[in-house]
């Protein structure tokens, strides 16, 4: 009798899981390459989103902007909070950190309006596609 190719791994993993998610990530990548090349990208919420007395209808990312620092800082900030970066393009907290470090909204002294509360408080449909947007740049490749 042959043993069924699957493993099962000491925190519940499956081969059969570790390839499906493998499989999503190809996907993933293939859709970002199919996507243009968007190094400012300006996200229309889906309504007015009103923080703290502001209010937004739209938001801008200059990916572009982002250097080793931002990647450094959002890495050690997610450390500083227990969490472990494996692949930045697929953990949420490290796109939300580059989401806030990009975006380019600023008060009327200057101020940025985005931090990660902020990000955190937007809609799910907004938030969710602002990731999806960092996410692409990551995996497009040149």
């Amino acid at each position: 009798m042959q043993k069924e190719n699957t493993k099962d791994f000491k925190d519940g993993t499956t081969q059969a899981g570790l390839d499906e998610d493998a499989l999503q990530a190809e996907e993933e990548i293939a859709k970002a390459n199919a996507q243009p090349e968007e190094s400012v990208y300006t996200h229309q919420l889906g309504k007015p989103f009103t923080w703290e007395g502001k209010t937004v209808e739209s938001l801008a990312f200059d990916w572009d902007g982002l250097t080793g620092a931002d990647y450094a800082a959002i890495e050690d900030r997610m450390i500083r909070r227990g969490r472990t970066l494996v692949t930045p393009e697929f953990t949420g907290t490290f796109l939300a950190g580059m989401a806030v470090r990009a975006c380019t909204a600023r008060d009327k002294a200057g101020k940025k309006i985005v931090d990660e509360p902020f990000l955190r408080a937007l809609p799910i449909r907004d938030y969710k596609e602002v990731l999806e947007k960092a996410r692409g740049f990551l995996l497009r490749q040149a």
